[in-house]
């Protein structure tokens, strides 16, 4: 082991999210996005690459210890993702009418999120039948972008229950013009718009509307 690793470790912090915390820039789009804190493409990943260590762990004393750490972050991960990164028009009412300033292990509004944040755009996105994973949740903070390649590994990697991939694969065919229109796959709905994209992004061309 190199010097510069001795006695290097992860240590316990003041995170009490099961999800992976990540800067800003740190997603495959090679630049900033306003994607930091928890982004849905990292976790997708995160959970993907958890499932993947419990088939390469040797089957050994220490590699249970390991793969029953694993589990139980699986176990976690997959129920945070599933309960308040998922948006589906039920969800959205729901967000809609949110409480705020609750803070008792009975909030339902359990990030305080403002009703008032949430875009306009989402409301005319949303099908009636149909879902998908929203880009980031974190506490006052909801990123309601699609996502395309982390909405993908959430089915690939079973993150999705089989509900939840059937809604999002409704999403894309009752939205096709929006996430698809003549390209392959739009990597992020809907573009920036107007200065957004100069202060987020550096002005990159590439994500104008």
């Amino acid at each position: 082991m190199p010097t510069v690793q001795t006695r290097l470790c992860l240590s316990e912090a003041f995170d009490t999210f099961p999800t992976l915390l990540c800067a800003d820039g740190c997603c495959m789009i090679d630049r900033r996005m306003g994607v930091y804190e928890y982004p849905i493409e990292i976790q997708a990943l995160f959970f993907m690459a958890l499932r993947c260590a419990l088939y390469l762990l040797k089957n050994d004393d220490e590699g249970k210890e390991c793969a029953d750490r694993i589990s139980k972050r699986l176990h976690a991960l997959s129920y945070h993702m599933r309960s308040f990164f998922w948006l589906d028009i039920k969800q959205l009412n729901n967000i809609y009418r949110y409480k705020t300033e609750e803070y008792s292990h009975t909030a339902v509004n359990k990030f305080n999120v403002m009703p008032d944040s949430l875009p306009d755009w989402v409301f005319d996105f949303m099908p009636t039948r149909g879902g998908y994973f929203i880009g980031n949740v974190s506490p006052a903070r909801m990123d309601f972008r699609w996502f395309c390649l982390s909405n993908c590994i959430a089915i690939l990697s079973s993150l999705a229950t089989p509900e939840q991939a059937s809604a999002i694969m409704d999403l894309i065919e009752s939205r096709w013009e929006e996430l698809v229109g003549e390209m392959p796959l739009k990597i992020c709905y809907p573009a920036m718009e107007s200065h957004e994209w100069r202060i987020v992004t550096g002005c990159d061309p590439k994500n104008t509307g």
